[in-house]
């Protein structure tokens, strides 16, 4: 079975925007997953995000944003998770029982998919994947 990684919205935006502080080292870690065969996983709800933050920003705008929408439901790499009634419910008590923490419900859904999944690293930028228990790439 082939190695799987979840990635999320802020990874996705590093890698496209080639001036952000954190490019190069997603960049650099998308290449080792290429290399690896890995699977990058991610979600309807991480598309959604990614091409909405892409469009929003000054300098990278809508194509941007349409270019990587197509990549993502066209890719034979990226395997585009539906983020499905049970993952839902999930992330709902998820977000209910963490108060203490800021994640968006967007993390949670996510983390939802990666226990359904069984994944337990995610390309990610920010500590929200750690503090609920995954591992985070670049580390």
């Amino acid at each position: 079975m082939s190695l799987r990684v979840f990635v999320d919205t802020s990874a996705w935006k590093a890698y496209l925007d080639k001036k952000d502080v954190f490019h190069e080292a997603v960049s650099e870690q998308f290449l080792r997953c290429r290399r690896d065969h890995t699977v990058l996983v991610t979600t309807d709800y991480i598309l959604s995000e990614t091409v909405t933050l892409l469009r929003m920003r000054r300098g990278l705008g809508h194509r941007l944003a349409v270019q990587f929408g197509k990549m993502i439901l066209n890719s034979q790499v990226v395997h585009l998770r539906h983020v499905a009634s049970a993952d839902f419910h999930r992330a709902w008590e998820i977000f209910e029982r963490y108060a203490d923490k800021d994640f968006s419900f967007v993390d949670c859904a996510s983390f939802a998919v990666m226990e359904n999944e069984k994944l337990s690293s995610a390309l990610a930028l920010d500590d929200h994947f750690v503090q609920y228990g995954f591992q985070k790439l670049p580390d």
